[in-house]
């Protein structure tokens, strides 16, 4: 399959960066320039031919200004032009990978972007962003989401979204810790993630990661302590739902998992003002009551990427 060689050197917007991609991938070294035209660039992307006058309207747009932003800013020379046919020269469509620290994409991926994503430009600068990260050895790396907002100038909320669509494709594999820095600050140890057919590849190096930070155990928060903790103020204060025992039962199971939760995962904190978040509920008037319930495991059964080992790799099925 075709690979295409990105400059990590130079920043390109996400119009320019997919017109970059397209001609590296499209020029051959053997040529002193390359013919092409958007309806070429816009049938590469979506593997048919673009209608500009009506519902690909948009996308053609894009492509025209990705392709006049990149000859203003100089990184492109059009050497002849006759509408949406250009004739480019060969300068600045390769990069010398001896010398230039560069991002390797593959045709493929950069199609099933363009042909299945919701804004396709913006989440494949995303894409090559998060592989340009990645250790070519280890196939993984575990940049945090709040780093990656920093960097690349995106909100939080893109962030997850972005990472949530290429994992729907199944363009990236993200590894999620189930542990937390042992450094008193309570942070989760960052996600470990990388092309999604080098899946095995990541979770060994996950473990290798894992293993280099001090850590605990983390526990998802799985339960609603803040409605936990309004039902217990309620039962203090006599409210007739706890008439009923089953009700009190109920809310004394929960609040077992309320204190566990606590224990294994404080928070500072207060919600509206209410109350803060932080110590154990009191129990001793559900003893008072004698309350005789079982209560259910708080966290369920034990998750099996909790714990790395040769039979997490084995059974892992590649795509």
């Amino acid at each position: 399959m075709l690979k295409i060689f990105i400059s990590k050197d130079t920043f390109y917007d996400e119009k320019e960066l997919t017109i970059m991609a397209v001609l590296n991938g499209l020029y051959r070294p053997t040529t002193e320039y390359l013919v092409t035209s958007i309806q070429e660039i816009g049938y590469i992307l979506l593997g048919r031919w673009i209608d500009i006058r009506n519902k690909d309207r948009r996308f053609y747009n894009n492509l025209r200004e990705g392709i006049e932003s990149l000859a203003e800013r100089g990184l492109i020379t059009i050497l002849d032009q006759n509408g949406d046919n250009y004739v480019i020269s060969n300068e600045g469509l390769t990069i010398d990978t001896e010398k230039v620290y560069f991002a390797l994409i593959e045709l493929w991926e950069m199609q099933k972007i363009f042909r299945n994503a919701t804004k396709p430009f913006n989440i494949f600068q995303f894409f090559v962003r998060i592989i340009g990260t990645i250790n070519n050895t280890t196939k993984e790396w575990h940049m945090s989401q709040d780093e990656m907002t920093e960097c690349w100038q995106y909100g939080k909320g893109t962030v997850n979204k972005y990472l949530t669509e290429l994992e729907n494709l199944e363009l990236i594999y993200v590894y999620r810790h189930k542990r937390r820095k042992a450094d008193g600050t309570y942070h989760k140890l960052n996600n470990s993630y990388g092309r999604f057919a080098d899946k095995k590849e990541i979770i060994m190096a996950a473990g290798k990661y894992a293993d280099s930070v001090e850590c605990e155990k983390f526990y998802e928060n799985n339960i609603d302590r803040r409605s936990i903790k309004l039902r217990y103020n309620a039962f203090c204060d006599g409210s007739k739902k706890y008439e009923n025992m089953e009700e009190v039962k109920k809310l004394y199971a929960d609040c077992l998992k309320y204190n566990k939760s606590i224990k294994l995962n404080p928070v500072s904190g207060t919600y509206d003002g209410e109350y803060k978040e932080g110590g154990e509920l009191d129990l001793s008037m559900f003893s008072e009551l004698e309350v005789d319930c079982e209560i259910e495991s708080v966290w369920g059964e034990q998750n099996p990427l909790e714990q790395i080992n040769m039979e997490d790799i084995f059974e892992i099925e590649t795509a």
